[in-house]
């Protein structure tokens, strides 16, 4: 049942020209009465409007008209409404509220008007002070044990036009009040409960009911444009594009069924689809009629920005640390195991959904723990120092997998928090293992985000110490702005954005960035390279005196000369 629900308060209402768009009620007295004519005017079907007073309210607006006795009151002015729209009018009355006792009194009159699966439309304009804030989280309370929706909120803003005094000296022609459809406020609120729990639990429920009823409202609105040429009353929605929301609805819920089951063969394949998904959407929100979205959305982004489009090492890590963000301690063991099974069984060209292949890797990982082979045994494409370490951490996490698996019936179970920590531990130790292991495999390369040319002395540094075997240098344009960061800027994460993309473009895990230059631009730039895999440098230099004679007069110069390149380091 779609229900309209609003109080009244005792103030002699003004009558003035409530609009929304081009929908105007002219003349009236009662926003009830405007709001509810151009809603039904809009095909909108209310089966019941219910009108909370105080004993005070009724008797001076409910029954009579406390602006002009010659008026009606807004009973007299609904009934008439109603006989022609064919809604049912409904006065329900409410104490005053001066103690706290009345206030549980209305919070309990209030939710009792409504049933299971009512759809409401709530006005908050002639509420006292605290009311409409009341009202609201009686009706967000009906949500939850009613199973309850909020279809819209509305106010109008008569006060736009003045004090009542003032107003009065207006013709009736000159009184336009805008009524506000709140709705949109709502809608964000609910979108952020439902990103921060599909953030924090990985349901996405929420976000699936949300979509549903956003695409509801899109389609509503594109048939009623279709209708008619002429201006309609249009419902609050927060997005243009259905499909951009369903899709991205199906790939978050998708998501975290990959993940709950795990699915590890097709993870990678879902993540890519979820990541284009949210790009998507976030890219439209900026056009959107709510902007303050797009930072729930952002929030979304960020989150999976560190996952890859192909890389399924990236994607393995990753997910395990959703699932230890998410608590889903058993899912994350499972995926980080079974995901460096796979790595492995990649660094020695086999086939990794053969069963005999991965336990072959398996049964390695349990001789190397327990001294049974020699590490470098088994090491191909990777130095004995970290198969030894990976072999080790392999057994390791199945054995603490094996524990959770079976309940804990084992000799030795582990307390339940000891399943959180070592989560942790085995994702941060799998992602150090698999950076070093790549870096020794692939072409290092060295990002030169400074603003003076390398020496030869710096170069073979370079080349002898790290194995560099690419220089990439900033483009001109960047150098220039690398070198004359504004000394009068606070904030300077905008003005490096360039340079951030340029990183991004040329920069991977266990490459290294020679950075320096600007303090605060420095700092920045090397926390985004820690963050992202990359390996901040710094170079040292000597500096020494050097003495010239010309004649009588000795000449002393100061000469820095380079020493080595030192990693920049963290606590």
């Amino acid at each position: 049942m779609l229900k309209f629900i609003s109080l009244l308060g005792t103030s002699p209402y003004l009558p003035c020209n409530y609009y929304i768009g081009e929908n105007t009620v002219n003349d009236c007295c009662y926003i009830q009465k405007a709001l509810i004519e151009i809603l039904v005017n809009q095909d909108i079907e209310i089966d019941k409007v219910t009108i909370f007073t105080t004993d005070h309210s009724f008797n001076k607006n409910w029954i009579v008209n406390a602006y002009d006795h010659t008026r009606l009151g807004l009973r007299d002015e609904l009934e008439s409404l109603s006989k022609k729209k064919g809604f049912q009018v409904e006065n329900i009355g409410i104490p005053e509220g001066h103690n706290e006792e009345e206030l549980w009194e209305i919070f309990k009159t209030i939710l009792d008007q409504l049933e299971e699966g009512d759809e409401i439309i709530l006005d908050i304009t002639h509420s006292f002070r605290y009311l409409p804030m009341l009202t609201f989280i009686i009706i967000n309370y009906a949500r939850i044990v009613k199973k309850c929706s909020l279809k819209a909120v509305y106010y109008g803003a008569f006060e736009v036009l003045g004090y009542g005094s003032l107003v009065a000296k207006l013709p009736i022609e000159e009184r336009n009040a805008p009524i506000f459809d709140l709705t949109p406020f709502i809608d964000l609120f609910d979108w952020t409960l439902a990103i921060d729990r599909y953030l924090a639990t990985g349901d996405a429920s929420l976000v699936e009911n949300l979509t549903s009823s956003e695409v509801k409202k899109i389609n509503e609105e594109i048939r009623r444009q279709a209708s008619s040429s002429t201006s309609k009353f249009e419902p609050a929605v927060l997005f243009k594009d259905p499909n951009a929301l369903k899709n991205l609805s199906n790939s978050m819920k998708k998501f975290s069924e990959m993940v709950s089951t795990c699915r590890g063969t097709e993870l990678t394949n879902t993540i890519s689809s979820l990541k284009k998904s949210i790009s998507t959407v976030v890219e439209n929100t900026a056009y959107e009629r709510v902007k303050p979205l797009s930072p729930i959305m952002e929030m979304l982004k960020d989150r999976f920005d560190n996952f890859s489009y192909e890389d399924e090492d990236i994607n393995m890590i990753e997910t395990a640390k959703w699932c230890y963000d998410n608590k889903m301690y058993q899912q994350g063991l499972t995926i980080l195991e079974e995901g460096l099974i796979n790595y492995i069984c990649k660094k020695w060209s086999l086939d990794s959904l053969d069963i005999n292949n991965r336990k072959k890797v398996t049964s390695h990982a349990f001789d190397v723990s327990r001294n049974n082979i020699k590490a470098d045994n088994v090491a191909l494409g990777m130095s004995k120092e970290n198969a030894n370490d990976l072999f080790i951490l392999l057994y390791n996490i199945g054995d603490m997998r094996n524990d959770i698996n079976h309940a804990g019936w084992r000799d030795k179970p582990s307390k339940p928090s000891a399943f959180e920590s070592s989560l942790k531990k085995f994702i941060n130790k799998a992602k150090s293992l698999i950076l070093s292991i790549e870096e020794e495999s692939k072409e290092k390369r060295l990002l030169l985000i400074f603003s003076h040319q390398l020496t030869e002395k710096q170069e073979r540094d370079a080349v002898e110490r790290f194995n560099i075997s690419k220089f990439i240098e900033l483009d001109e344009e960047l150098l220039i702005k690398w070198a004359n960061v504004p000394p009068n800027l606070e904030d300077l994460k905008d003005y490096l954005e360039d340079i951030i993309k340029w990183i991004d473009h040329n920069g991977r895990p266990g490459d290294y960035a020679l950075v320096q230059g600007d303090f605060g631009a420095t700092g920045l730039i090397v926390d985004y390279c820690l963050a992202k895999g990359i390996i901040p440098i710094y170079a040292t230099t000597e500096r020494k005196a050097v003495e010239e004679n010309y004649g009588d007069q000795i000449k002393i110069s100061r000469v820095f000369e380079h020493v080595m390149f030192r990693k920049y380091q963290t606590y």
